[in-house]
């Protein structure tokens, strides 16, 4: 079980479940860990040294692999698509384009100036966003994976939350995304 966290007080933004707080100094961007914050749902954050890849991820943590879900971050044209799935799985670049409604040729990978707009960074990546705009994309596995650790936007803050909560908080589009 996840232990609750005490989220800040806000208004809902457009009837939906993520609370705008503004940001941190003001700012429109509003990073991952305050989305969930803001929010209310149970979540855990483990804090580590920065990591950059999978690789890291298993050598540093040591967390269950079946249980990590990696965020993909895209761009087509200036829309940011986040594409959540297990970890071992390799995105299928046609199957996500279908699901996001654009040409595959319009898909590339983010840079990092593209995580910065949307409160993250590399290594850090989450399904999770507070940004308008952003399209997420879960695989079709992603709802039945339990208990998950996914990124927080930070290199060094791991998230763990019920995969069920994540997507009650985000309501991604579902597709399968994973390449058979």
């Amino acid at each position: 079980m996840i232990p609750p966290r005490v989220p800040r007080a806000g208004p809902l933004k457009g009837g939906t479940r993520v609370p705008d707080t503004g940001g941190r100094d003001g700012a429109s961007v509003r990073t991952p860990l305050d989305v969930l914050e803001a929010s209310g749902v149970a979540y855990a954050v483990q804090e580590h040294v920065p990591i950059l890849g999978q690789a890291d991820v298993e050598r540093e943590l040591g967390l269950p692999v079946d249980r990590l879900l990696k965020t993909m971050v895209f761009c087509a044209g200036e829309t940011v698509v986040l594409a959540a799935l297990p970890v071992h799985g390799r995105v299928n670049y046609g199957r996500l384009a279908r699901a996001v409604g654009v040409p595959r040729s319009a898909l590339r990978q983010a840079a990092p100036e593209d995580l910065e707009r949307i409160g993250m960074v590399p290594g850090g990546a989450s399904p999770v966003c507070g940004v308008d705009g952003v399209v997420t994309v879960f695989d079709d596995s992603v709802a039945r994976m339990g208990s998950v650790y996914c990124g927080s936007g930070r290199a060094d803050r791991t998230v763990q939350i019920e995969a069920e909560t994540l997507v009650d908080l985000v309501r991604p589009v579902i597709a399968p995304l994973v390449a058979q």
